[in-house]
């Protein structure tokens, strides 16, 4: 299988129909509807992508993304949100390093894919 990806939101609706596009593009997926769920398999599992909506239940995009630098783990991740704000507010936070890239919601699959190959 191809690269790794943890996808991280709430909309499980969501969560199953980009799995299924993912899967069908060769890569293995696993979903987290939460912080809690999606910081411990940060810790248990190694993922080349994170994609990770900004705002979840539990633990928030914030808090995830320090799992991931505590994690010292090498995964691209990037940032599915509706918030025009959150490039600042993560600069603040000093964590604007560990993000590949920003995805807006609503977006095109066909966008998403070409930012996890590295081609948008």
């Amino acid at each position: 299988m191809g690269k790794k990806i943890l996808l991280v939101d709430d909309d499980s609706e969501l969560c199953e129909e980009m799995e299924e596009v993912l899967e069908a593009e060769g890569y293995s997926v696993e979903i987290a509807v939460d912080g809690k769920k999606a910081e411990n398999l940060i810790k248990s599992n190694i993922y080349d992508v994170v994609l990770l909506d900004f705002k979840i239940p539990g633990l928030n995009g914030i808090d995830i993304l320090k799992k991931v630098k505590e994690a010292k783990s090498a995964a691209r991740v990037f940032i599915i949100t509706g918030k025009p704000f959150i490039e600042k507010h993560l600069e603040e936070e000093k964590l604007s390093d560990f993000v590949a890239g920003y995805i807006n919601k609503p977006f095109e699959v066909e966008k998403l894919i070409d930012k996890i190959k590295g081609n948008g």
